[in-house]
């Protein structure tokens, strides 16, 4: 009796695991295949999914895309949603950084597609995500680059594209959309989430600072960040304070000689009221500890740059 009790107990622990692994797949492939879309203006939507923010933009010349996301099937659905809001065919991609939730999703274009970056970000596709950059992918690597600033005119809209320093890596841009009054920051700003520093690829908590001053010095209204809500200047002065006061830290941490056990535990911190951890299907390891780790690691040199 005991013997079959035991096999009908872990044939009932099976058929339990194997439904969960079911259902964990089939919200994943729902969360894959959802995008959310907010309407900014006439001509300007934001799609939300898995990864970063989307913008797709409609000119009387074709459909401009800010960030495509993570994955093909997405960059699939980000090109058919952006067609079926603005009539139009994709004619020119815009990357804000090398992060694979921003990038990826640009093998599901056209090849021959115009797609733009800084070289910092194409330098960083091409040393820290070759591996993914291979065969057919290789053609929707950017085309164009440009160091500091580039205005472009598309199909009667202005679009400026501003380097306006390190912050979240040292190659980001933003998208400041002219005509609708609204900035696209790529991962320069988080709203309400922690934000990920990528010191490796040239990020820093101490030049973020300067970079987003630069931002708020542009002449726009609304903000679409690179993960969260879309919010505005007030917003974008928040995640300042949150950076400016880490940048604060971790010098303080410096100048005495602070290890990093005993800077974890400062009080200083206290921009951040309503931050919280991204959640991508599970809670990133994106927290308060991680970003005052990465602030004190850059201050005190605890890190190794790859490229």
């Amino acid at each position: 009796m005991g013997s079959k009790y035991s096999m009908k107990k872990w044939q009932i622990g099976l058929v339990a695991c194997v439904l969960l692994i079911i259902s964990i797949g089939i919200y994943v492939l729902v969360q894959v295949r959802s995008l959310d879309v907010e309407r900014l203006s006439d001509d300007l939507f934001v799609l939300r999914g898995l990864g970063g923010n989307t913008a797709v933009l409609r000119t009387d010349a074709g459909t401009v895309v800010v960030d495509s996301m993570t994955l093909k099937m997405q960059g699939e659905l980000i090109r058919e949603k952006a067609r079926e809001l603005t009539g139009m065919d994709t004619i020119l991609l815009i990357n804000t950084h090398y992060h694979l939730d921003h990038t990826h999703g640009n093998v599901a274009f056209a090849p021959g597609t115009r797609v733009l970056s800084t070289e910092r970000t194409l330098s960083h596709l091409h040393a820290l995500d070759a591996e993914f950059w291979q065969g057919d992918a290789a053609s929707l690597l950017p085309t164009e680059t440009f160091t500091d600033r580039m205005t472009l005119e598309v199909g009667g809209k202005t679009i400026e594209l501003i380097h306006p320093g390190a912050g979240h890596t040292d190659g980001d841009l933003v998208v400041l959309f002219t005509d609708e009054g609204v900035l696209h920051t790529g991962d320069l700003m988080w709203n309400q989430y922690y934000p990920s520093i990528d010191l490796e690829a040239g990020g820093s908590v101490q030049q973020w600072v300067a970079s987003l001053e630069t931002l708020l010095r542009l002449d726009f209204t609304r903000v679409i960040p690179g993960h969260g809500d879309t919010t505005d200047r007030n917003g974008m002065r928040q995640f300042l304070a949150v950076i400016a006061q880490l940048a604060e830290i971790a010098r303080n941490a410096a100048d005495n000689g602070s290890s990093l056990e005993q800077t974890l535990q400062t009080d200083l911190l206290t921009a951040d009221e309503g931050f919280k951890q991204l959640s991508i299907i599970i809670p990133l390891p994106i927290d308060r500890e991680f970003v005052i780790t990465r602030a004190w690691e850059e201050t005190t040199g605890n890190f190794k740059r790859l490229n």
